[in-house]
């Protein structure tokens, strides 16, 4: 674990504007109506989307890219980076899930 500073836990954990979301696409391109504005509506969000979407997002970097880039999480974006590339989907959704619930506990006590 990384120590995170109380100001940089409350960024990682902040809310952002929809345009700023990560919108969940499946592999044929259609949106699925869901869209995470924070970490915790993304892990929420992990529970209902379907598979077939975790998965096309995870290969193209697209969970790691969003976490970086939207809230600094540079941490967590290595974690799920190094989740397993050939990861069947049922077992990439387990782990993505518990790689972003731990970090969001170790956060939320920094905070």
């Amino acid at each position: 674990m990384v120590n995170t500073c109380p100001e940089d836990a409350q960024k990682i954990l902040k809310i952002v504007p929809y345009s700023q979301g990560f919108h969940f696409f499946m592999p044929d391109g259609h949106y699925t109506g869901e869209t995470a504005i924070s970490l915790c509506s993304f892990l929420r969000e992990l529970g209902a989307i379907d598979v077939q979407s975790i998965k096309f997002h995870f290969d193209r970097g697209d969970f790691q890219k969003w976490i970086k880039l939207t809230f600094g999480d540079e941490e967590l974006a290595r974690q799920v980076d190094g989740i397993e590339k050939k990861t069947p989907e049922e077992p990439l959704l387990e782990k993505l899930k518990q790689i972003v619930q731990k970090r969001i506990s170790e956060l939320q006590l920094a905070h």
